[in-house]
């Protein structure tokens, strides 16, 4: 399908205009069948995704054809060497993906990705846990119903599903310890949002 609409879509407006003001190096986490890559790439210089499924990077391939500034690769981010300094993002995105991976572990090398200056923007899912986490994802299923309903929302399209395993709680005290200064905001769709940048260097 070219364009279609989910929760993770939903967030797509908001880390294209991020995109669009700082420019340069990209990096989608986890970019399943290329269509976050696809809106990024008219505003940054390089984009690569990055995803460990074969399925969904042959999509991806078909998607974005032989764009000249996408490089996809087939593989677990983890394994990744980290990039030398010129080589590193202005940008990391990474949506719906996190929590298919070791938090703390994922954590520590983005932040080895990224160059001076640069973001980290995370959109992701966290478990029910507390009783406020039942709470407001309780609250939140008519409305949600609804926005699906009016958006014409698509729930499966063809990549990877996982249920997270850590609360939101559990994530901002990892992050904390990882990322100083993160900003981390519960929002719609049963997602957070999660805004790291790294400080210039002296």
């Amino acid at each position: 399908m070219d364009s279609y609409w989910n929760h993770n879509v939903a967030f797509h407006d908001l880390l294209v205009a991020d995109v669009k003001k700082r420019g340069g190096r990209v990096l989608d986490i986890g970019c399943g069948e290329g269509l976050l890559i696809q809106r990024l790439m008219p505003f940054a210089t390089h984009v690569v995704g990055i995803d460990p499924d074969e399925e969904a990077m042959t999509r991806a391939q078909k998607r974005l054809g032989q764009t000249s500034n996408v490089t996809l690769i087939n593989k677990d981010f983890l394994t990744l060497p980290v990039p030398d300094q010129d080589e590193r993002f202005d940008t990391i995105t990474c949506v719906a993906t996190l929590h298919h991976m070791e938090l703390r572990t994922a954590l520590l090398k983005m932040r080895k990705f990224l160059a001076p200056g640069g973001r980290v923007l995370i959109v992701g899912l966290s478990a029910n846990k507390s009783i406020l986490d039942f709470l407001i994802s309780g609250l939140l299923v008519i409305p949600i119903r609804l926005m699906d309903r009016l958006h014409g929302g698509v729930k499966d399209v063809g990549v990877k599903i996982a249920s997270p395993k850590e609360s939101l709680s559990e994530i901002r005290q990892v992050t904390c310890e990882v990322l100083p200064n993160a900003k981390i905001q519960r929002q719609f769709y049963y997602r957070y949002l999660l805004i790291w940048d790294q400080e210039m260097e002296n």
